[in-house]
């Protein structure tokens, strides 16, 4: 089953609306009423929202299995994607999300997301504490365990080109209409990069000035001469790839593997300014219908056979090093899990943005000029 991921831009003012609308969470039942060695919820159904990718048959229906329920999924495409669609449905539509890090920070500061008792999170001790993100932190508890994660890394065609050296590079001429960036906010953190504004402090690019803001706005302005297309959809981005229309783009490991599983001649660089990244969170809806089967979701999934299925699933890398237990040599390098510590030091991941409205505002900007 051939699985995409999907990343359009939402207008930036549905998350002031929405948060502003919203009040707090609702308290998770006392650990003391569940049952935790419960394995039967025979008639019971996990609702998801989530990623694409996140509902691969591969660890969902090994859990379906052991706990004699029904998963379900429903998608979201991007961070206010997600938000609207929390909005529409709340705790009674949906038990568990998986937000990026620039969408996590909202959800639990407004009550949204409920706390996870992590003493019923098996892998939660294997998880090293660089990857317990602040971000999942509110009122002294924890409110979403680490998942998968990746760059925002170049791929290119290296029948054509060599590795790039600087993101400045997409600005010269050989590159016009030859270029795909993803319809994605993440765009201006590229810029903030280039500036050099996360040297001495990683959230700078998620708290741009406003002239800041103005100069990405500016410069991506320019670079639309050189982009072919925005994708919203990785299979366009594959698409363009196979069909010869682009020679560079962004994206995601998954992305390059099904191109290189294709045949396709092409290769991955982190230009020397680094590049952004995701951290996905596992996190239980405020208000949800099935707590403790969401629980045991997130203790199935970032589990060393369970997040190992998940990295297989997705190419994506790890939280649980024990992982790497369950998976052979080819799949630990498709996920870089032997790498990822020295990843670690050339990535920026997505963090709160505090004024994503304004952020979304220059994206629009951005796109229009195109």
């Amino acid at each position: 089953m051939k699985m995409r991921l999907l990343f359009p831009v939402l207008a930036g003012t549905l998350v002031v609306v929405f948060l502003a609308g919203c009040s707090g969470s609702k308290k998770p039942a006392a650990a003391a009423a569940i049952d935790w060695s419960k394995t039967d919820f025979k008639g019971e159904e996990l609702n998801l929202l989530t990623w694409e990718m996140y509902a691969d048959p591969l660890f969902v229906k090994p859990f379906e299995e052991k706990y004699n329920c029904k998963i379900n999924a429903t998608f979201f495409a991007s961070g206010d994607d997600l938000l609207a669609k929390l909005k529409a449905g709340g705790g009674k539509s949906y038990d568990i999300i998986s937000p990026s890090g620039d969408m996590a920070g909202y959800l639990v500061q407004y009550g949204l997301i409920a706390p996870v008792d992590v003493s019923h999170i098996s892998g939660w001790k294997d998880i090293p504490d660089v990857f317990k993100l602040d971000d999942m932190v509110k009122d002294g508890q924890i409110h979403g365990v680490p998942y998968l994660w990746g760059p925002d890394y170049i791929m290119y065609n290296k029948d054509k080109l060599s590795p790039i050296k600087s993101w400045n590079e997409l600005w010269e001429d050989r590159f016009k209409g030859r270029i795909s960036l993803h319809d994605d906010v993440s765009n201006i953190y590229m810029i903030g990069q280039m500036l050099g504004l996360d040297k001495t402090d990683k959230t700078a690019l998620y708290n741009m000035s406003g002239d800041n803001l103005k100069y990405a706005q500016g410069e991506l302005s320019r670079l639309n001469a050189s982009v072919r297309k925005y994708w919203s959809d990785g299979g366009e981005l594959e698409d363009l790839f196979v069909n010869g229309e682009i020679d560079l783009g962004v994206g995601w490991p998954s992305t390059l593997k099904d191109l290189q599983d294709h045949g396709l001649n092409l290769d991955w660089c982190i230009p020397e300014e680094g590049c952004t990244g995701w951290f996905d969170r596992l996190m239980i809806v405020a208000g949800s219908q099935h707590e403790q089967l969401a629980a045991l979701w997130i203790d199935w999934c970032t589990s060393p056979e369970g997040e190992a299925l998940g990295s297989i699933a997705t190419t994506f890398s790890v939280s649980n090093p024990k992982a790497a237990a369950f998976m052979d040599e080819d799949q630990r390098k498709v996920a870089m899990v032997d790498e990822m510590y020295d990843l670690f030091e050339d990535i920026n991941f997505w963090s709160y943005v505090e004024n994503r409205e304004a952020y979304n505002d220059i994206w629009t900007a951005v796109k229009t000029t195109k």
